[in-house]
């Protein structure tokens, strides 16, 4: 289940060309420290791309590289056709990408309509939709099913749901490429489910979705490619029954209840 060679065509590497992102053997050292070694994926159009592992196995560093938060000592990455391996992140969200985060990142003294909003706002201003704000931050409270928390503060929500408000912020942006970083972390069943049909809903528009998620069933349910980070280092990849058979991932993560998970 590894991934095929790059392929290097001129000054341009492209693995895969259904990709609406792609790293290729990205490395992150931190002084001594390797915390992401050579891993190369890419998340396509129109599926949700899994990104699973332990605890410290480099996944949320390699969204920060993806992000451009964080710059990878080596390795390239790629919006769809287009290297932004030094852009800064304001660029690369301009050319589709948002994000939530881990640690949740929200304006909590706002109300979820005005979170929504403000995100509408910003891609208003530079991109080249002409939709009114206030009708995108309307869709999108809907859509994700906060239209009964709307003006509430965020602050004064539980976390579960103030991630949403995080999803719907990134949405707001009309992203081509989403990065959700445990999106479902304190949701309850209900919840889980209805972000999973989400997210399939979203992927029938074109869009891209690379998930972190430590919830295995939601990530067997909506993914249609898996990638497996261990100690830094990509250990497999490839469709949920794949992955849920193979022995390197279960001894570092499914563990042996994977029968059971499926």
């Amino acid at each position: 289940m590894s991934a095929p060679a790059a392929e290097k065509t001129g000054s341009t590497v492209r693995r895969d060309p259904h990709a609406a992102l792609e790293i290729i053997d990205v490395s992150v050292k931190f002084g001594g420290i390797t915390a992401v070694s050579d891993v190369s994926l890419s998340a396509r159009r129109g599926q949700i791309t899994g990104l699973i592992g332990p605890n410290g196995a480099g996944k949320t560093t390699t969204f920060n590289v993806i992000t451009g938060l964080q710059e990878p000592t080596n390795g390239r990455v790629f919006i769809g056709e287009r290297e932004v391996s030094h852009l800064p992140p304001y660029r690369r969200s301009r050319l589709g990408m948002a994000r939530t985060f881990q640690r949740l990142e929200v304006f909590g003294s706002l109300s979820v309509y005005e979170n929504v909003l403000a995100a509408a706002e910003f891609h208003h201003s530079w991109s080249d939709d002409a939709t009114p704000p206030r009708l995108v931050a309307n869709e999108i409270v809907e859509r994700v099913g906060l239209s009964t928390v709307s003006e509430e503060r965020v602050d004064a929500l539980p976390t579960g749901i103030a991630r949403l408000v995080e999803l719907g912020r990134a949405l707001a942006t009309r992203p081509d490429l989403l990065l959700l970083d445990e999106v479902g972390s304190g949701l309850n069943h209900e919840e889980t489910a209805a972000l999973g049909d989400l997210m399939i809903e979203l992927t029938r528009d074109g869009t891209a979705i690379l998930l972190v998620e430590h919830d295995v069933e939601l990530v067997m349910r909506v993914c249609d490619r898996i990638f497996v980070l261990d100690f830094g280092r990509l250990i497999a990849n490839g469709t949920p029954e794949q992955i849920q058979k193979d022995p390197a991932v279960q001894a570092a993560y499914l563990g042996a209840d994977t029968e059971e998970q499926k």
